[in-house]
């Protein structure tokens, strides 16, 4: 159990203000931004920051769902991606609590802590990746020559179910399964809430449209952060105190971003997200050097 003094908790709801102020003017969630500022600019340990940036998406979540009144239709991909996501969301909660518990303290002789290691190298290629086709993707939307959706969503791989979301024909059941166990493991692993991954991946690799995409993710959104808060509460990654600071600075920071956000384009926002990922994935790249400069291995 970790003590907090006031002025660490003042930070900590200063953070969520800044974080929900920017899901609210992008419209994703800052579980991405959340674990690097918590543990490279306010020195958690990588699993508290993982655990307890995982729960407080909990809160977000189920208000979402309780306002949009999902109907039987938008529960149906839910359901089938559940058993992927659990699954990834306990292996990615159990190697993160393996590598952070002294089962496997450090990384060879370097005297790195694997769990760092792993979760900030995960998130480097990760954020990279992301900002980048946000830029590209939101550069083709502002000269109109959208970018091509539905990449995967003719891997017919049986059984194949139909479903009104899927306009192509049949989606494969086993393709939904891998994309919920992928997204499951990154966000019971990175503390995320998933919605950085899934809308891309609804849209772009299975070809849904932008409201049936933003129907289905918040009910998985909030699958994933139901999981992620038993998975990391049992390992006893999550902080109340650093919970109850995320979810009352993000309320009141995600309320203005979202008034701020009703002047900026949807191309332009993204391009801006873009932007923002990349800022963020340099941030991790010098933690990375210093981690292993402080170790010897440079």
């Amino acid at each position: 159990m970790l003590d907090f003094a006031v002025t660490d908790l003042l930070l900590i709801l200063t953070v969520g203000s800044a974080v929900g102020f920017i899901s609210g003017v992008f419209g994703v969630g800052g579980g991405f931004l959340l674990v690097p500022v918590l543990h490279i600019g306010l020195g958690l340990p990588i699993q508290i920051a993982v655990g307890s940036a995982a729960c407080q998406v909990l809160g977000p979540a189920t208000t979402s769902c309780l306002a949009r009144r999902l109907t039987r239709e938008d529960l149906r991909i839910p359901l089938i991606v559940a058993g992927g996501i659990t699954i990834g969301v306990y292996a990615g909660a159990t190697l993160l609590h393996s590598l952070t518990s002294g089962q496997i303290a450090r990384s060879g002789s370097l005297g790195i802590h694997t769990g760092d290691l792993l979760v900030l190298s995960v998130y480097l290629p990760l954020l990279l990746t992301l900002g980048g086709f946000s830029l590209w993707e939101g550069q083709r939307a502002l000269i109109r020559r959208p970018v091509r959706t539905g990449w995967v969503a003719h891997w017919r791989i049986p059984p194949t179910v139909s479903l009104s979301a899927f306009t192509h024909g049949p989606i494969s059941i086993p393709v939904l399964s891998w994309f919920g166990l992928l997204v499951g493991f990154l966000a019971g692993l990175l503390g995320f809430s998933g919605g950085l991954l899934l809308l891309p991946g609804l849209i772009y690799l299975l070809g849904l449209s932008w409201s049936n995409a933003v129907a289905n993710s918040i009910a998985i959104v909030w699958l994933i952060a139901f999981q992620s808060t038993i998975a990391h509460a049992w390992h006893g990654h999550v902080q109340l105190s650093v919970v109850a600071g995320l979810l009352v600075g993000g309320t009141l920071g995600a309320k203005l971003g979202v008034n701020f956000s009703a002047g900026v384009s949807p191309a332009r926002g993204r391009r801006s997200f873009g932007w923002l990922a990349l800022g963020t994935a340099v941030v991790i790249a010098a933690k990375l050097v210093a981690l292993l400069h402080s170790a010897g291995a440079w």
